[in-house]
């Protein structure tokens, strides 16, 4: 069945995620986009860049937004080949986070998150890596400045250094240089910025002043119909079921994949914090949300004794998001 096959990993795998990509996507490639979202208010430098390159050409900036959306499917994978937290190299996790990133159909455009969510990735991968390395570990410069240099994209993506720092605490002892780090990585991407604004001749203070509108409070309840709440209730269920397994197993789990789900935790939660108390606008967030859950889920499916309960959920799964295509 499909959730079997999807376990063990299989190169057919690779282009089934591409069929199910556009097939996801198929309908708004076809139709305008319904709803205006925050993020086009006012852009970051980089994705303000980006949009003006691309303006008036809708279908390609759909596709560059597709085909970015795949990559991190495919980044997120590569996590449980490179570090195996799960029990096989699937690609069970990409087509979770494809699945749960495309679920609000007038997002599937160009967006901002979309870039900074890759940078998250090799940052996240980065921090995975510093494991019991001995001396220190110039990774977190790194993820500092990767997640810095999304948030040029995205401004919101900012709030991801919690993440940066949840990591140093759970993977490394207290180091101040490591900590230091982290500070110099990210203020790096903006001295950049501003630099080359000051050399060009520009203002700084009104570019400064575009960047800080984004961390405005932005709320907005009439996002969502009853089908997509349906479809969320359903999926927040399937969470907290996948959330008790994990509660239930994690002392038999190694010391490393506890740490790994910890950090999953962490960027669910600052996620749902962010979003819930001030950006309920910003649904693009669920780029970072996805991450998390498509983890989390993953080892769900991967844990449940019953194989049919386990093709059933993930069924039901699928099924809504047809549901979310039909009524959208």
């Amino acid at each position: 069945m499909f959730l079997k096959f999807l376990k063990v990993g299989r190169p057919v795998q690779f282009m089934l995620l591409l069929v199910f990509a556009v097939l996801f996507w198929l309908k708004y490639f076809i139709l305008p986009q319904p709803v205006q979202m925050s993020f086009e208010e006012s852009p970051m430098p980089l994705f303000q860049l980006v949009s003006r390159l691309l303006e008036g050409q809708e279908f390609l900036s759909k596709t560059i937004a597709l085909s970015l959306l795949v990559i991190n499917a495919l980044l997120l994978s590569r996590l449980n080949m490179k570090f195996i937290v799960l029990k096989s190299r699937t690609y069970l996790p990409s087509f979770i986070f494809l699945l749960v990133v495309s679920s609000y159909l007038p997002l599937q455009r160009l967006n901002p998150a979309v870039f900074a969510s890759i940078f998250m990735l090799f940052a996240i991968e980065a921090i995975l890596g510093t494991f019991k390395k001995e001396g220190l570990a110039y990774e977190y410069f790194l993820a500092s400045f990767l997640v810095s240099t999304g948030s040029l994209f995205y401004a919101r993506g900012a709030y991801l250094m919690l993440i940066i720092w949840i990591g140093l605490s759970l993977f490394r002892n207290i180091r101040w240089r490591e900590w230091m780090f982290t500070f110099i990585g990210f203020l790096l991407p903006y001295l950049f910025l501003f630099s080359l604004y000051y050399l060009t001749g520009q203002e700084l203070f009104p570019r400064w002043q575009g960047m800080i509108m984004n961390f405005l409070p932005d709320h907005d309840s009439s996002l969502f119909n009853r089908y997509y709440i349906l479809f969320y209730a359903f999926l927040a269920i399937l969470i907290l079921l996948a959330s008790r397994k994990m509660i239930i197993n994690y002392q038999g789990l190694k010391i490393y994949v506890r740490k790994f789900y910890r950090l999953n935790f962490w960027i669910f939660a600052v996620t749902l914090i962010v979003y819930f108390s001030l950006y309920s606008r910003s649904v693009e967030l669920v780029y970072f949300c996805g991450f998390a859950i498509a983890y989390i889920l993953s080892y769900y499916f991967f844990n449940l004794r019953s194989r049919l309960t386990g093709e059933i959920l993930f069924g039901l799964l699928y099924a809504g998001y047809v549901m979310l295509l039909i009524t959208s």
